[in-house]
């Protein structure tokens, strides 16, 4: 079962293991992933230096931390925000971009505004006043088939 934490961005429930960004802002979860502890994870190597278990090699390419610019037709452009970084058309309700991850708007919570508490249910004794009157009726009639018994056969 998938861990479920509110997003560091929003605060509505997101699931790291699962989800790549939160589905109410766009915040990337990559970073409350927990990590694997793998042995061959935890020990560094230098480039060109291969893997004991693995004989692979790594890679000595860096990566460019900055997002190139894609080529191409980009996605359907409907209503929303165009990402000031790299162009792309988000939804209007996104706060961060799907491409790039850039701030698009101030991530504000809102408010909910709650209304007075509801009223306290008064319960309706009269299910209660009926027993009683019932268990009285009951009481004076065992009575007086008693006084008549006693009054008629003595």
């Amino acid at each position: 079962m998938a861990r479920q934490m509110p997003c560091p961005d929003c605060g509505s429930p997101v699931r790291p293991e699962v989800d790549q960004l939160c589905p109410n802002c766009g915040y990337p979860l990559m970073f409350l992933r927990q990590e694997v502890t793998d042995e061959a994870r935890a020990v560094p190597r230098t480039p060109g230096e291969p893997d004991e278990r693995t004989g692979v090699y790594r890679s000595q390419t860096r990566v460019d931390p900055t997002p190139q610019p894609v080529y191409g037709a980009p996605p359907a452009a409907g209503p929303g925000t165009q990402c000031p970084q790299c162009g792309y058309p988000n939804e209007p309700a996104r706060i961060r971009c799907e491409r790039c991850g850039r701030e698009l708007r101030a991530a504000r919570p809102h408010g909910v505004r709650l209304g007075p508490p509801p009223a306290p249910v008064k319960k309706s004794n009269w299910l209660l006043i009926l027993l009683i009157i019932l268990g009285v009726l009951a009481v004076l009639s065992i009575a007086s088939a008693l006084v008549a018994y006693f009054v008629f056969w003595s």
